[in-house]
């Protein structure tokens, strides 16, 4: 956290002083979380904290071990704190040294006379020397978990902006005729109407929103990682089967059936297939070379032709034994 504190050296002939040492801690914590200029209804040396964000604030830490402290005992400090005529601060023994307001979260807490921790106009100037010499590097003072969280609500303000400026940007996505994902929204249509055609319901198919479309083509091959040869021949599969024929209309239903018409579809090239002589299932490999592939018959031919070659070279190798 950035800025400084003043803390006078009578501090220690304040009554604070002769306090426990959590009651100097909490009144350290409360100087640096109130605010140092008006900020989101805040007033300078205001702050908005609630109890357990004070217990946080003053934690510490004895060896592995992390010590927090009560709600009684932070309870009994701020009500100390806040007694007139008893708590003093160095610029006035007498005077009350907060003020609370409850608040919807937690309470709103005051510093009073907070120009006296704060203004380098006040009293002993801050750059004062104490006649010692720094010789370590001054060391990061710790944040509280707090800071009335105007970081963290300027980070998320931050990201509120850059996410609707994202969603714009998103929506005004406008894909040309030269966009790969255009192309396929456009080639999709002509497949779906010629299936259409074929299957006799047309009439159906209505102008679809390409814009739409190829979003969806975008996603895809984006965010499911689906390779574009495998998509077109998915699609093409999907639109020639006589179930999916009846049911893929659209870009967006052939994303959600995707898995199951891949699936289909790769089961479909190789089919178990049994042997008329021996009744043993054989898998044939089906490829699509576009010409009809050989009958049942046709393949018992080749195999027995197979067998007849097989045991001829084993008879030759007998016979060469033999002499």
């Amino acid at each position: 956290m950035d800025g400084w504190i003043k803390l006078h050296r009578k501090i220690i002939e304040s009554a604070i002083w002769d306090k426990p040492p959590l009651y100097l801690k909490v009144w350290m914590f409360l100087l640096v979380s109130a605010q140092h200029s008006p900020y989101k209804g805040l007033l300078r040396g205001q702050m908005s904290l609630s109890i357990p964000d004070i217990i946080e604030g003053c934690k510490w830490r004895v060896g592995a071990r992390t010590e927090r402290p009560t709600k009684d005992q932070v309870y009994q400090i701020i009500d100390w704190l806040r007694k007139p005529n008893e708590g003093g601060h160095e610029g006035n023994a007498k005077a009350t040294m907060i003020t609370t307001t409850k608040a919807t979260h937690g309470m709103l807490i005051e510093v009073v006379n907070y120009a006296v921790y704060q203004d380098s106009e006040e009293d002993e100037s801050n750059d004062e020397s104490n006649g010692e010499t720094d010789t370590k590097p001054t060391r990061k003072q710790r944040q509280p978990n707090n800071i009335n969280k105007n970081v963290k609500n300027e980070k998320n303000e931050q990201e509120l902006i850059d996410s609707k400026a994202s969603s714009r940007q998103n929506a005004k996505r406008v894909y040309t005729e030269a966009d790969r994902v255009y192309k396929l929204a456009k080639r999709f249509h002509e497949l779906a109407y010629e299936n259409a055609v074929e299957i006799g319901t047309s009439h159906l198919i209505k102008e679809p929103d390409f814009q739409k479309w190829s979003d969806t083509f975008r996603l895809i091959l984006e965010r499911d990682k689906i390779p574009e040869v495998e998509l077109g021949e998915v699609i093409k599969y999907a639109l020639q089967e006589n179930f999916y024929r009846t049911i893929i209309f659209s870009p967006k239903n052939l994303r959600e059936h995707y898995p199951r018409i891949l699936t289909q579809m790769r089961s479909q090239l190789r089919k178990p297939r049994f042997n008329a002589a021996g009744g043993k299932a054989q898998i044939e490999i089906v490829q699509d070379t576009g010409e009809p592939g050989a009958t049942p018959e046709e393949m018992e031919k080749y195999l027995q032709k197979a067998r007849d070659i097989k045991a001829q070279k084993e008879r030759e190798r007998e016979g060469g034994i033999r002499r």
